[in-house]
């Protein structure tokens, strides 16, 4: 299912593990189209009302379902990837460049199989396909989480509960995507086959994905720069103004596929 359309410039928005078309909260994509940006989402397969299929999961799989949303939608747009989505993305941006225009990876990683190694404790919970998805989402909710809002108690509680709501109801997919992100292929040898302009957006306190990770994709794309934001790695619940007001600017940039959206304001 994807929604969107607004007569601005398409946005594809790719979201992160276990995230669907209703991931994004509200005052992000509010302020994106306010910007005179038109965020597409979607329900990636299993999430949402899309049916998981039969085909063995895969980066390079969710990449071309993602491409699919983008033919639907128009000729070619933008692509934003947050997270896991951030790989998809750049699976898309390699598979199918006659569709992506620009791209930005938001909290996102070109090698996470080193990052794992790195940090086993922090991604073992998140990729452990044998223990209960209620964990899962508590583990990874407490990773998005917005660091001004780690006190408020009633705020937590109502937060994690939605994401362990919807991994229940979507085990098989969230199963799938966890098998999947195990597997992921390092990207770092072709990012310099992404000649589109790139914005890298990272959060300077992330627990998950490190803001180094995003200085190595930025020395690695031929066209990219590198935002650091105050936050975590839920910076599009964190910071959804900032967050937008800087994917607008980055979009209206002079080019061929130039736009003259208004700013998205604080």
């Amino acid at each position: 299912m994807t929604k969107g359309k607004t007569g601005g410039m398409p946005l594809l928005m790719i979201p992160g593990l276990g995230g669907d078309s209703e991931c994004w909260g509200g005052m992000f994509p509010r302020k994106l189209r306010e910007g005179g940006i038109d965020p597409a989402v979607y329900d990636p397969r299993g999430l949402g009302q899309s049916s998981s299929g039969s085909r063995e999961p895969s980066i390079s799989l969710y990449a071309a379902d993602a491409a699919a949303v983008l033919e639907d939608r128009a000729p070619g747009g933008a692509v934003l990837g947050w997270s896991m989505g951030a790989s998809v993305a750049i699976g898309l941006a390699l598979y199918r460049p006659d569709l992506v225009t620009r791209l930005i990876l938001c909290c996102g990683t070109g090698d996470h199989g080193m990052l794992v190694r790195r940090n086993p404790e922090v991604f073992r919970p998140i990729l452990d396909r044998e223990a209960p998805v209620a964990e899962l989402a508590s583990v990874l909710g407490s990773m998005l989480l917005p660091l001004d809002q780690r006190g408020n108690t009633s705020f937590n509680r109502a937060f994690l509960s939605v994401i362990r709501d919807s991994f229940v109801r979507h085990e098989e997919g969230i199963r799938s995507q966890q098998k999947a992100l195990a597997a992921c292929p390092p990207a770092m040898s072709r990012l310099n086959e992404i000649s589109v302009p790139v914005l890298v957006i990272m959060g300077d306190r992330d627990g998950l994905i490190p803001p180094r990770e995003g200085e190595n994709l930025v020395r690695d794309l031929p066209d990219a720069r590198l935002e650091i934001l105050s936050g975590g790695h839920g910076l599009i619940y964190e910071r959804p103004a900032e967050l937008a007001e800087r994917v607008c600017s980055f979009l209206s940039l002079p080019g061929k596929d130039s736009w003259s959206p208004c700013p998205a304001g604080g």
